[in-house]
């Protein structure tokens, strides 16, 4: 199954896409707000790529891959999963470099999270950042995400955002 927006195919993983995901996943500016600017080995890119085709195996959703359209580029991932321990599921993403400030992410969120409501009638959908990481928080606005909770883990201050079902209804269109 394929999800589309105007410019992206969001779809599932295949256990060989860690190739596709390692330039972004190794790309300190990409992993700044994520893992402080830790790079990832190539077993977390790896183990990343799995935890995916399982998720979307058992639970019908994932943090979608992405892909450009027009130049069959990967471009990075978007969508539903789940962070650490927390009961309701996140969505997050990350885009190469060469894909920020395009709204790239922005479009894609809205695609995973229309699906994530509708098809996969999740109840509610968070979304966790550092809150320097205005970019995202800029996107967890748009889609219409309000400030749940602030919080500390492993000593880095994050902020979560959330999203009812029933007020994700009662959205614009």
């Amino acid at each position: 199954m394929n999800l589309q927006s105007q410019r992206l195919v969001l779809s599932p993983w295949h256990r060989d896409d860690s190739a596709a995901l390692r330039p972004i996943a190794t790309d300190v500016e990409v992993m700044r707000y994520i893992t402080g600017g830790l790079p990832w080995s190539d077993e977390q890119i790896q183990s990343f790529v799995d935890d995916q085709i399982g998720l979307y195996s058992e639970k019908g959703f994932c943090r979608w891959k992405l892909v450009d359209k027009q130049s069959g580029d990967f471009v990075g991932f978007c969508g539903t999963g789940f962070w650490r321990n927390e009961p309701d599921p996140e969505i997050g993403w990350w885009l190469s470099r060469l894909s920020w400030g395009r709204g790239l992410a922005t479009e894609a969120a809205r695609v995973a999270m229309a699906d994530a409501f509708e098809r996969v009638n999740l109840k509610r959908i968070i979304s966790i950042a550092r809150p320097k990481n205005f970019a995202s928080i800029r996107i967890m606005h748009k889609l219409g995400l309000k400030l749940d909770s602030e919080f500390e883990r492993d000593g880095v201050q994050l902020v979560k955002y959330a999203l009812d079902r029933c007020d994700y209804a009662a959205l614009p269109v």
